[in-house]
């Protein structure tokens, strides 16, 4: 395929900007309507403050939530009631802990996979600002030198001022007029061989493939667990909450630690499910340690990573 887009230009040629070029340029014309300006703004101060408050609210929410749930049961269903049925609600309360603990497991791992995700994303993006610079260099030494200085830039532009701002939960413009700068480098790049032809086209592709990697890095802060499937979990824990309760235990003062023990639990787990589901939030994030490795490499000159 490469040598079929070679053929279209000839040594001395002209090359136009590349189709998504244009196309993210015209993107850019309008405001990008991400995810993140979509999210409750209360939501977005959470999930950006650290991790262990993070988790001791959702503890502390868990004790408050069985606090709650007894002080409502005890005014419909007095103790010397419930302790009749302690045997049925022990079924009960199997079962239901069953099927809430394997949808708990299914969001745990789903979370997971996308902060994986975008960890190769993240991967991804820094290999092809490397690509494209070895590509310059070993094939079009009329833009190498602007195109390592538009690269540097990128990524310095990444690690010092979007990084920060995806942590806090603010929004990244999906345009960048580094990458614009770099589609106009290789537009006015005038290929002397056929050998620099096969190169310009490899280099327009990757950086198309950097285009669409930052793209996909900016649209993947946003949480993959429905809003419904957080209600449908928090109503899961009230209901296990609840049952517990109508346990008969003989020790009061045990029957409220298991109780709350087994809400905090809970919660914490669903603290971690939304820590790993916001992976551009917060101190537990994606590390930007790809794109420093490729700047210092491109700094340096390096052909090797």
């Amino acid at each position: 395929m490469t040598r079929g887009n070679a053929a279209h230009h000839r040594p001395g040629g002209k090359l136009p900007y590349s189709a998504f070029a244009l196309r993210t340029s015209s993107l850019a014309a309008r405001p990008p309507a991400t995810e993140t300006s979509r999210m409750n703004f209360m939501l977005l101060h959470f999930i950006s403050m650290p991790s262990a408050l993070q988790i001791a609210a959702w503890a502390i929410s868990g004790c408050a939530i069985a606090i709650a749930t007894h002080f409502v049961m005890r005014r419909f269903a007095p103790e010397h009631i419930t302790e009749m049925q302690s045997d049925e609600v022990g079924v009960i309360i199997a079962v239901v802990g069953i099927f809430y603990g394997l949808i708990i497991a299914a969001l745990l791992v789903r979370a997971i996979a996308h902060f994986d995700a975008s960890m190769e994303i993240a991967e991804r993006e820094a290999s092809l600002s490397s690509t494209l610079y070895r590509l310059s260099a070993q094939g079009l030494p009329e833009a190498s030198h602007k195109v390592k200085t538009g690269l540097q830039s990128y990524l310095e532009n990444v690690i010092r001022h979007e990084w920060p701002r995806q942590q806090k939960g603010e929004e990244v413009p999906v345009s960048s007029s580094q990458l614009g700068h770099l589609s106009k480098i290789l537009a006015t790049v005038h290929p002397a061989t056929h050998r620099e032809a096969e190169y310009l086209t490899l280099a327009q592709n990757k950086l198309n493939e950097l285009y669409a990697s930052r793209h996909t890095r900016l649209f993947n802060q946003a949480m993959t667990i429905p809003w419904e499937i957080w209600t449908v979990s928090l109503i899961g824990e009230v209901l296990l909450v609840f049952f517990a309760w109508l346990m008969h235990v003989p020790s009061k003062g045990v029957h409220f630690f298991l109780t709350c023990a087994m809400a905090v639990s809970i919660s914490i787990v669903l603290a971690i499910i939304l820590i790993y589901d916001t992976p551009f939030y917060g101190d537990i994030c994606v590390s930007p340690e790809p794109y420093e490795k490729a700047l210092r490499a491109i700094h340096a000159g390096s052909l090797d990573w």
